[in-house]
C-alpha cells in the first residue's frame, strides 16, 4: 500500500468534529501543537486547510472531508458580532457575539468560532446523549474532579471550569436534544463571563444576512454549485460520467473553500468512480476518459483558487494522480468523502 506523501504537521491540521476528532487522538499517539498535556480528552481547535496524516492515512482517511467544516476565515472579514451559526439549535435560531472589535475565525454545521488577536470563544453543539460523559470528562479538569462553578449561558443553566487563569469552558444543559459547549482561550475569568454574557440567539434569517463576504448561504447553494461546475467543465471538457448527477442544492451556508470542496470532491468522486468501474468490467475506453478529465484537476480554477487558502486541492490531486498512475488507494471514497 502506496503511504499519501504527507507531513506530522498534518495530524494538527485536521478540521474534526468531536467525536472523530476524539477518535483520532486514540489512533495518533502525537498530540496536536495547541493541545494542553494537563486537558482531558477533548476535541482539538479547528485550523486552516486539512491533509491526511501519512501515520494514520487508512485509518484516519474516512473521517477527513466528511469533516471539512471548519475553515479558517482571513483577518479581513466584517466583525463577529454580525455572524452566526444554526448549531442544531431549534425553531431555526442560531448564535450570534455582540462584542466590539470580535471576528468569526471559523464557522460550521456544529459551531462557531470567534476571535480577537490572540484570544477566542468557540462554541460547539453536540447530541443530548453525550452530555453526561462530557459532565464528567470536564469534572475531570480540577482535583480532586468536582462539578463546574454554576452560571448562566443564553438563559440556561451552565457548569464552567478553568483549565488555567486563561482558559475556561462552559457546558449548557441539553435543550431540545443538544447542549452547548463554550470554550475561551486567552483571556482571564471576568473577560470571559463578560463573553458569555455578550451571546445571543439570534434567526436563520439573520444568520444568513450576516455571514462574512465569501459564504454561500443556503439559498445560494445550487447556483454557486453549478457556476463551480461550470468552471470544471470548460478546462475537463466533460460533463460527470453516464447515469450520475450533483445534489448540492441543499445544505448548510458553507464559505467558499468548503463549498468548493464539496463541489469539486463530488464532480471528482463521479470520475473517480467510473474510472474503477471501467477498470473492473475490462472497459479500456471508459478507464481512459475518467484519466482524461482527471489529468486537468491541476488546471480547475475552483481547486486554484483554494490552494492559496488551504491543502485540500494537494489531497485531491494526489488521488487523482494515483489513480491516472493506476495506484488508486482504497481511502479514496473516504479521502474526499465520496458517498
Amino acid at each position: 500500500m502506496t503511504i499519501p506523501k504527507l507531513t506530522d504537521e498534518a495530524v494538527a491540521e485536521l478540521p474534526l468534529v468531536a467525536g472523530r476528532a476524539e477518535l483520532l487522538e486514540e489512533i495518533m499517539s502525537t498530540a496536536t501543537t495547541d493541545r494542553q498535556t494537563a486537558e482531558p480528552t477533548e476535541p482539538p481547535t479547528r485550523r486552516r486547510g486539512w491533509l491526511v496524516p501519512a501515520a494514520a492515512a487508512a485509518v484516519v482517511a474516512g473521517i477527513a472531508v466528511s469533516s471539512l467544516w471548519w475553515q479558517h476565515l482571513g483577518d479581513d472579514e466584517k466583525d463577529g458580532g454580525q455572524a452566526a451559526s444554526s448549531l442544531n439549535l431549534p425553531l431555526g435560531r442560531g448564535i450570534v457575539l455582540d462584542a466590539p472589535g470580535w471576528k468569526v475565525d471559523s464557522l460550521g454545521e456544529d459551531g462557531v468560532q470567534f476571535r480577537k488577536g490572540g484570544a477566542n470563544l468557540e462554541v460547539t453543539s453536540y447530541d443530548a446523549d453525550s452530555y453526561e460523559s462530557y459532565v464528567v470528562d470536564r469534572e475531570h479538569i480540577v482535583d480532586p474532579p468536582a462539578p463546574g462553578q454554576p452560571v448562566e449561558v443564553l438563559n440556561r443553566a451552565a457548569q464552567m471550569w478553568a483549565y488555567s487563569k486563561t482558559d475556561h469552558t462552559v457546558i449548557r444543559e441539553v435543550e431540545d436534544g443538544h447542549w452547548l459547549e463554550v470554550r475561551g482561550q486567552g483571556m482571564d475569568r471576568a473577560a470571559y463571563l463578560t463573553l458569555l454574557d455578550q451571546l445571543r440567539l439570534t434567526s436563520t434569517e439573520e444568520f444568513n444576512a450576516s455571514l462574512p463576504d465569501g459564504y454561500v448561504t443556503e439559498d445560494e447553494r445550487s447556483e454557486a454549485a453549478q457556476q463551480i461546475v461550470g468552471d470544471i467543465e470548460a478546462v475537463s471538457g466533460a460533463g460527470l460520467p453516464d447515469g450520475t448527477s450533483l445534489q448540492l442544492g441543499e445544505g448548510e451556508s458553507q464559505d467558499r473553500y468548503q463549498f468548493g470542496a464539496e463541489v469539486a470532491g463530488a464532480y471528482t468522486c463521479a470520475w473517480l468512480e467510473a474510472f474503477e468501474n471501467a477498470e473492473a468490467h475490462d472497459q479500456p475506453g471508459l478507464a481512459a476518459e475518467a484519466r482524461q478529465v482527471l489529468g486537468t484537476s491541476r488546471d480547475w480554477p475552483i481547486l486554484k483558487e483554494m490552494d492559496e487558502t488551504g491543502d485540500y486541492p494537494e489531497v485531491l490531486w494526489q488521488i487523482a494522480d494515483e489513480a491516472r498512475s493506476g495506484e488508486l488507494q482504497p481511502w479514496y471514497r473516504e479521502g474526499l468523502g465520496c458517498s
